[in-house]
């Protein structure tokens, strides 16, 4: 065999496969009627990252979202039925960008994404743990390259070289990101499966996670050291509420209620992360509701040691609804 046969013939062989997997990836990121059926199908806290893209890719940009971020605290603690029959004059939305486990660092890498939405404004329900500056990165599920460069030093981002590698690979390639979602989702769509047995996997992981200690909040408390103010997690504010501003869109970040015991384990760190966001809010990055100025919220408004219970819910919904009545009505 000639040289330059055998040439063409292994460049088919290795970019014949290549080729086709971006025509593959194509075609499922301009499937319009796949993410619509995965942000209404697929259950909150479940298989997240692959939602939330559901949600960002078939949401209709516009002045009528009010998108809500956060981790799981965020999805338990905020009534969209309520703030969308709340504000049912203006026509406002609130699709609820949550992703659990997620600290900040994650919506920072969405900005672009989120600003896409055309947003009215944000409400980012943010918690201690998600802003830590340690121990953190392997809830991070996002990414985006150009947003790395901004929320990571040099040094941050040469000694975590393997999750900016994978988050890279993962930014090209939507089966690099969703593959193990893909295909659960082509179970359920078959009948092999159900969305309550995903549900189910899911709530276990949770409470095991909660038993053998390993949750954020758990292992957060266990750190005895200070968080530095400046790191990928609180550069995400700024890098989020910048990009909003050039839509003239507020990042309005409201600091999550905690638990009786939580607060009484933690007082000491608590008031630190509380001083640390005053200060960045200070900054003039973002507008800040501490939690000083929520509800005070007892044990009966907690669900377990994290979680609004339905009664918390209904009161923290009520509680920013009547906030944010005059910004979100006088937006344009």
């Amino acid at each position: 065999m000639r040289s330059g046969t055998r040439f063409r013939l292994v460049a088919l062989l290795i970019g014949g496969p290549i080729l086709a997997l971006a025509a593959m990836d194509r075609a499922v990121v301009f499937w319009d009627a796949h993410w619509a059926w995965a942000a209404r199908e697929i259950p909150a806290l479940v298989m997240d990252p692959y939602r939330v893209e559901g949600l960002l890719r078939s949401t209709p940009p516009g002045r009528q979202n009010v998108p809500i971020l956060g981790n799981s605290v965020a999805e338990f603690g905020f009534d969209v039925a309520v703030l969308e029959q709340r504000f049912a004059a203006a026509d406002l939305r609130f699709p609820k960008l949550t992703i659990g486990g997620a600290p900040a660092l994650t919506f920072g890498m969405m900005a672009d994404d989120i600003a896409a939405l055309k947003p009215r404004a944000v409400i980012f329900l943010v918690t201690a743990p998600s802003l830590r500056s340690r121990g953190y990165l392997d809830h991070v599920y996002t990414y985006d390259v150009d947003a790395a460069a901004e929320l990571f030093t040099p040094k941050e981002a040469l000694s975590e070289a393997r999750f900016h590698l994978h988050g890279a690979l993962r930014q090209l390639n939507v089966f690099a990101r969703h593959r193990r979602s893909l295909q659960r989702a082509l179970l359920v769509q078959t009948g092999h499966m159900e969305w309550a047995d995903l549900q189910s996997q899911a709530n276990r992981t949770r409470i095991r996670h909660m038993l053998d200690g390993s949750d954020a909040w758990q292992t957060w408390i266990r750190d005895r050291t200070h968080d530095e103010l400046d790191n990928p997690n609180t550069r995400a504010l700024g890098h989020l509420a910048r990009r909003l501003r050039e839509l003239n869109a507020p990042l309005i970040v409201v600091e999550a209620p905690v638990h009786p015991v939580p607060k009484l384990l933690s007082a000491k760190k608590l008031k630190r992360y509380h001083e640390r966001l005053s200060e960045l809010a200070e900054t003039g990055a973002f507008t800040l509701i501490s939690a000083d100025e929520l509800p005070t919220m007892d044990e009966d408004d907690f669900k377990d040691m994290i979680h609004a219970s339905p009664q918390g819910r209904a009161r923290l919904t009520d509680f920013i609804a009547e906030r944010l009545a005059d910004t979100l009505l006088e937006a344009s």
